[in-house]
């Protein structure tokens, strides 16, 4: 009976019933992505390639001096072919925006 009680009084504090006058909105660790801003590709794309595609794209990868994925004109000129390597969504989009905002 202690133990049940003593896991009940623990969890109250784990799980809390959100009756917390100082809730914080969940947001999922995803990329946030400005829309009104232009994508910058250092700070907002560089590190979905250097997360997804390294070390081979680059430097020191076997594929940097094919494919320099820290070079914005390799994402530009490769885009169908990166486009299918990246599985979350977010992360799609934002390169497609980075990719349609640099042909305008």
């Amino acid at each position: 009976m202690k133990t049940l009680l003593f896991l009940l009084f623990v969890s109250t504090f784990i799980y809390p019933t959100g009756s917390s006058k100082t809730s914080v909105p969940t947001v999922p660790p995803a990329i946030i992505v400005r829309t009104t801003d232009s994508i910058d590709f250092k700070t907002m794309v560089q590190p979905i390639f250097e997360k997804r595609c390294n070390p081979c794209h680059f430097p020191g990868g076997k594929m940097y001096e094919k494919m320099p994925f820290d070079n914005p004109k390799t994402i530009l000129n490769h885009e169908a072919g990166i486009l299918k390597r990246i599985k979350v969504d977010e992360e799609v989009e934002l390169v497609k925006r980075f990719i349609n905002s640099s042909k305008s």
